[in-house]
């Protein structure tokens, strides 16, 4: 699948480097040094707790934090438990250069309406929490690696989504807002 990729694109792969919180940023600062490659783009997942050892140091060093939502009482808590603390203490403190915090909504069921969502919106206003436009659907091929021996992604760093599945999903959509964001 990869040759293919590479044959089809020629473009080659983008590195993925494995590291943790603790060593993040000496990693990606090796990784660069050595490669001598410039980068548009650096993107980090994180774990979604600043309890964790090391990830606020890394926080205090981005230029953006984007974070996942749920409408589910739990993951809403420590979604929102998390982004104020970051947006207080990393956000509107001159002495960082982070920029900014968003949150997006995602696995979002669309044949459902209910004023849960609605009753979120209006905690994260009181946070003073900003959120992106866009919003990810649910669908079960997010749970799922490569699907077939077609090649047909679901999840995956490597490749990227089948362009229906991309679509239906608002990757591209989710994508082109963040970028609009951080190209300001």
């Amino acid at each position: 699948m990869l040759l293919r990729q590479f044959k089809s694109t020629q473009r080659k792969l983008w590195p993925v480097l494995e590291s943790t919180p603790e060593r993040a940023m000496s990693d990606i600062g090796r990784y660069l040094e050595e490669t001598q490659r410039p980068f548009d783009l650096i993107m980090l997942d994180m774990p979604g707790t600043v309890s964790a050892p090391g990830v606020f140091r890394v926080l205090a060093e981005l230029d953006y934090i984007f974070v996942p939502m749920k409408a589910d009482k739990l993951v809403m808590e420590s979604a929102v438990s998390f982004a104020k603390a970051v947006n207080e203490q990393l956000v509107q403190n001159p002495d960082y250069g982070l920029r900014g915090l968003r949150m997006f909504w995602t696995m979002i069921d669309r044949r459902e309406r209910t004023p849960l969502y609605e009753q979120y919106e209006k905690a994260l206003d009181i946070f003073h929490l900003a959120r992106l436009k866009t919003q990810v659907p649910y669908r079960s091929r997010f749970n799922k690696e490569i699907l077939d021996a077609k090649g047909s992604v679901g999840r995956s760093t490597l490749f990227p989504a089948e362009k229906n599945f991309a679509q239906e999903a608002q990757i591209d959509t989710l994508a082109e807002e963040i970028l609009s964001i951080i190209e300001k």
